[in-house]
Formats: structure tokens, C-alpha cells, sequence
């Protein structure tokens, strides 16, 4: 069975150590800052091991493609458009999206994000280093209108939104609020923290994205 593994390995280009598929800090980073923002895991009904998705709009194509040229670990670099028509404006838009190989060292992060089929905050924060920080901008942050930053949380619990705003306050001291936005949480950044958060994750952000800080 152990050299079924390393061959399947070899064949998927997974490393192995101590007898487990390994993939680097920083591409575990980029999986964690991305599932609190727009990644997604899923567990195929007949699939024993999870694999991870991530879809942006055609306006975010270098971003979309510095994330995947970054996953060599996990995908094959491969990714396909989709097209969907938006029944409120008549407009066809088209997405960009891949999927990884379905891996077992990807049921981990299944297991910390995912209470059934819902996506959660994990309890342990620990990769929430400012690589992940820095790609969980790029997908969920918004300029506030007094420059401030919002990061997009709609789609956790308000338990989950205040653990994530006091890790980011005990951590890195980053001054937070929840602001409520019809029935869902958001974290704002405060504008005196601005500064900080840039100094964090600036040498971390795709050229295309920095205007989310104001640069």
C-alpha cells in the first residue's frame, strides 16, 4: 500500500513524507487565506479525498491565474470559462474557474471548514499568516467610504466573524469592527489600522489588486 501511495505520488506530483502527501506552508496558506474568501472544497459523493475550487469574474483574469500558477502542488494548471446570463440586467458574464486533484491532504482543511456541506471559520487561526491575510483581501475587501476596509463575511455566523476580528486585533493589532449588512456580519477595518494591514500583506498582493488598499 505505501508503494501504491508513492507512485500515485509520483504520478500526481504530490511529495511524500513519513508515509503522508505533503504540501508546503505557503500553499497552505494561499488555501486558507482563499476558503475564508471565495475557495470552496468539496467532497465528491463517491470520492474518498476532497478537492479545492476557486472562481473569479474574466476582470480578475491575472489574479485568477497567479492563484492557480501558485497551487502546483495540487492542480494541473488547467481551468475553463463559464458563461451565465444575469437575469437582472440581461447581461451574459463570464466566470473563470478550476478545480484541484482530490487529495487526501486536502480532507484536513475539509474537516476545519466545513460542518457538513456548510462552510465555517476554523477554531485554529494559526495560518491566518499575512500571505493568507493578504489573498482573503483580494478576494472579500472593499475601500469603506472613509477609508477604511471592508472585508466581506456575509456568509458566516457572527460568532465565527467576531473570532476572526479579534485574531486579527490580538494578533497583528489590527483595530476592528462588525458592521451589519441586512442579516449578515461584516469586519471593518478601521482607517488608522490601514497602514498596518498594507505594511502586512502589500509584498504578498498581485499588482491588480492593490487598489483594494488604496495604492
Amino acid at each position: 500500500e505505501f508503494w501504491n501511495l508513492i507512485l500515485y505520488s509520483q504520478l500526481i506530483g504530490v511529495k511524500i513524507v513519513n508515509n503522508k502527501p505533503f504540501i508546503s506552508n505557503e500553499v497552505k496558506e494561499i488555501l486558507f487565506g482563499s476558503l475564508l474568501g471565495d475557495g470552496k472544497l468539496e467532497l465528491p459523493p463517491r470520492g474518498l479525498n476532497a478537492r479545492f475550487g476557486f472562481t473569479q469574474s474574466l476582470d480578475k483574469k491575472d489574479y485568477f491565474l497567479s492563484v492557480l500558477n501558485s497551487l502546483p502542488e495540487i492542480c494541473t494548471g488547467k481551468y475553463r470559462e463559464t458563461f451565465y446570463l444575469d437575469q437582472r440586467t440581461g447581461k451574459t458574464y463570464t466566470n473563470l474557474n478550476f478545480w484541484s486533484k482530490s487529495l487526501p491532504v486536502l480532507n484536513e482543511f475539509y474537516l476545519k471548514f466545513y460542518d457538513g456541506k456548510v462552510k465555517i471559520v476554523p477554531l485554529d487561526l494559526s495560518l491566518l499568516t499575512p500571505l493568507a491575510l493578504a489573498h482573503w483581501v483580494m478576494q472579500d475587501g472593499s475601500r469603506g467610504t472613509s477609508k477604511g476596509l471592508y472585508i466581506c463575511t456575509d456568509s458566516f455566523t457572527h460568532a465565527d466573524v467576531q473570532r476572526l476580528s479579534q485574531y486579527l486585533s490580538n494578533k497583528y493589532y489590527i483595530k476592528c469592527s462588525i458592521h451589519k449588512s441586512g442579516g449578515n456580519y461584516r469586519i471593518y477595518i478601521l482607517a488608522k489600522s490601514v497602514e498596518t494591514v498594507k505594511n502586512l500583506i502589500l509584498p504578498f498582493m498581485h499588482k491588480t489588486m492593490t487598489y483594494k488598499l488604496g495604492v
